[in-house]
């Protein structure tokens, strides 16, 4: 009888920061087309598996502050044999939304080769995932115990330093001049199908901006 074994990630209630990049620093989005092409992507394979809370496409990496749904956290259909060296049970599993992000970066990763006449990989091999207040709490050893609002401060500094990350990069000189992030989704001036605000604001009290009269979405942009 085949031996199961199943890679828990993701915690249903916890907000992470997820995020991954190109090996050896290639471009992973090389036009605007190829932009809208992931975060197309995003929508179809993430929505029904986290709510986003933030978002940022650089051009060689990528974030996501996100919150698993109950079915992201659930065991994915999809399953795989060992590889060679691995040991254990026969068949390994991965929650939904770990699969949506394999997914995701398979599929993209297949039309930029095709386009451009690249083979093997884009993206490094592991999708990494830690609670958004990791890297902003100075306690971080002493946490156990703490209530959610403990670490409201933290998650607000990490959906900052995603927002803020083409700025640091000095590809812009405002965060709202960087089309790829949700930073103008929350100014108001776009809607790109991907963000929870009503969530956003609830668990973070970080409200989005009254649309303005030119807001667009994403898709009308295409």
């Amino acid at each position: 009888m085949t031996q199961l074994s199943f890679a828990a990630m993701y915690e249903h209630n916890i907000i992470y920061h997820v995020y991954n990049q190109s090996i050896n620093y290639e471009l992973l989005f090389r036009s605007w087309k190829n932009y809208q092409v992931f975060l197309s992507k995003c929508r179809t394979h993430l929505l029904p598996h986290a709510d986003i809370f933030a978002y940022c496409l650089m051009p060689d990496h990528f974030h996501f502050m996100l919150k698993p749904t109950e079915l992201g956290c659930q065991l994915s259909k999809s399953g795989r044999f060992l590889k060679l060296g691995e040991t254990g049970p026969e068949l390994r599993y991965q929650q939904n939304l770990s699969q949506a992000f394999k997914t995701i970066l398979s599929s993209y990763t297949q039309k930029v080769n095709r386009a451009f006449k690249r083979r093997g990989s884009l993206f490094k091999a592991k999708t990494k995932a830690k609670p958004g207040y990791q890297d902003f709490c100075p306690e971080i050893d002493l946490i156990e115990g703490k209530p959610f609002t403990h670490f409201v401060p933290y998650l607000r500094t990490c959906f900052h330093y995603i927002h803020n990350n083409p700025q640091k990069a000095d590809y812009v000189l405002d965060p709202l001049d960087w089309e790829f992030s949700s930073a103008m989704d929350y100014e108001g001036l776009r809607d790109s199908m991907l963000c929870n605000f009503e969530l956003t604001e609830k668990l973070l009290g970080i409200k989005r901006k009254p649309p303005k009269s030119n807001q667009f979405t994403w898709r009308q942009a295409g």
